[in-house]
């Protein structure tokens, strides 16, 4: 009995004091995704809905070859509500490699949010519920 309690208190107080981000997996699944043929190439835009607001964004542009386009030109990001006129989000691009950038944004509040990804006035736009 006293092995139990003893083996529960570790167990509870091993859970208790980690950060929920380091609880969530190395390889989350894809909460929504787009692939959008744009004038100079095709988007690729991935959002993972990793929970508690927590939400990671990829993406990877493939210029056509023709377009004279670069890889790394950096694309427009814009997060917003679907429902609700309020300012939008725009986070700040890790680029990962040529023509692949990340995101890792903390949303203010849960719902329904929609981000745009693209060049001027071309954009590839994914829909996705935050918790």
């Amino acid at each position: 009995m006293g092995v139990a309690v003893f083996v529960g208190v570790f167990i509870w107080t091993t859970v208790w004091t980690l950060d929920p981000r380091d609880t969530i997996s190395a390889d989350p699944s894809v909460t929504a995704k787009v692939s959008e043929a744009l004038s100079d190439g095709r988007m690729d835009v991935q959002v993972y809905a990793l929970g508690g607001r927590d939400v990671r964004l990829e993406i990877q542009f493939m210029p056509d070859t023709d377009a004279g386009v670069a890889a790394d030109m950096r694309p427009d990001v814009n997060f917003a509500m679907v429902d609700m006129h309020m300012d939008s989000i725009a986070p700040p691009l890790q680029l990962v490699e040529a023509g692949v950038w990340r995101a890792d944004v903390k949303l203010p509040m849960a719902g329904r949010w929609v981000v745009s990804v693209g060049f001027g006035e071309e954009f590839a736009e994914v829909e996705f519920d935050a918790q």
